[in-house]
């Protein structure tokens, strides 16, 4: 296989993993749930290091110079200090929140709770596998996860108080 038919096969299954347009529930249940989980996992090496920063300031990156050290302090924190970043975290508690409650849908459909009876696929019928009980679990990891953002929102902006 050559490198220009290796990077064309790569780009069209992500563009099949991706892009759940036409397909149903469990399609967008799939990719919601992949997309959260790089995003949280990104979000927590960005939060070590973020962190490191201010706990162990001069000692962690090893800075000869103390007023180098309070200045990378002082100028995080300013940047920290952005409304950009509060909705960043609300979107990561979306995404946290989301991916929490939907792994425990996989891991109950895994172990064969809410599995519905197997029957002959028809065409045109929705998929046993995503049962009604399992798309009420999504709905709710999804109804959840909207309402970590309006709080995570609210705690952080105070959106919804005067």
């Amino acid at each position: 296989m050559s490198r220009s038919e290796y990077r064309s096969t790569v780009l069209q299954s992500l563009k099949t993993m991706l892009i759940a347009g036409k397909y149903g529930l469990e399609r967008w249940s799939y990719v919601l749930q992949r997309i959260s989980g790089v995003v949280v996992a990104l979000y927590f090496i960005a939060h070590v290091l973020e962190t490191g920063n201010f706990i162990g300031g001069i000692t962690v990156w090893s800075v000869p110079d103390y007023s180098f050290a309070e200045k990378a302090y002082e100028e995080t924190v300013k940047l920290l200090k952005n409304p950009l970043f509060d909705v960043g975290l609300a979107v990561v508690g979306f995404l946290v929140t989301f991916h929490t409650i939907n792994g425990i849908r996989l891991i109950l459909a895994h172990f064969g709770f809410f599995l519905g009876k197997p029957r002959r696929p028809e065409p045109f019928e929705p998929p046993v596998s995503f049962s009604t009980r399992q798309r009420a679990l999504f709905w709710l990891s999804i109804s959840l996860a909207v309402f970590a953002l309006l709080y995570a929102l609210d705690s952080l902006m105070r959106v919804f108080r005067t």
